[in-house]
């Protein structure tokens, strides 16, 4: 296994396993624009894991800073081609997200996870990562220029 920065040609890999491993429903042209402007930051960093040179998942981190506690890397998203589950490939992202860390003087490694994404909840447990609290996800969504955004209500 080798274990790397994301380049921009990775897009289509990244955007693959975001819809079948995370099922976040995000176009390839939006893929590459992200990736290229999170590549062009140096408080956060995608990196690549793969398998006999073939992409097997990736792990994104960023900084994550407040006035209120120290520095911590946020773990974005850890996604793991499911044909690569089991071998190892998320505890070794995971790893250099955590290498990462100790590079850029963190306290700790933190990451938000859906209730119900139980496997995913097993797996941080299994490699040392422990609940801290439970909470909700607000958000609001901004209109495009000329849009009028519907409000989501059920």
């Amino acid at each position: 296994m080798n274990i790397r920065e994301a380049r921009g040609s990775d897009a289509p890999d990244l955007q693959k396993v975001n819809a079948q491993e995370l099922h976040y429903d995000y176009s390839l042209a939006g893929t590459s624009e992200m990736l290229n402007y999170i590549l062009s930051k140096d408080w956060q960093k995608i990196y690549v894991a793969e398998v006999n040179n073939e992409f097997a998942g990736y792990v994104q981190v960023t900084e994550y800073l407040g006035t209120f506690g120290n520095k911590m890397v946020n773990i974005m998203g850890l996604a793991v081609r499911q044909e690569f589950q089991g071998f190892g490939v998320g505890k070794a992202l995971m790893a250099q997200a955590e290498q990462w860390g100790h590079e850029i003087n963190a306290e700790g490694v933190r990451l938000n996870s859906g209730e119900e994404r139980t496997e995913a909840h097993q797996f941080y447990e299994h490699i040392g990562y422990q609940k801290s609290k439970k909470q909700y996800k607000f958000q609001k969504l901004f209109a495009k220029a000329g849009e009028e955004k519907e409000p989501n209500v059920k």
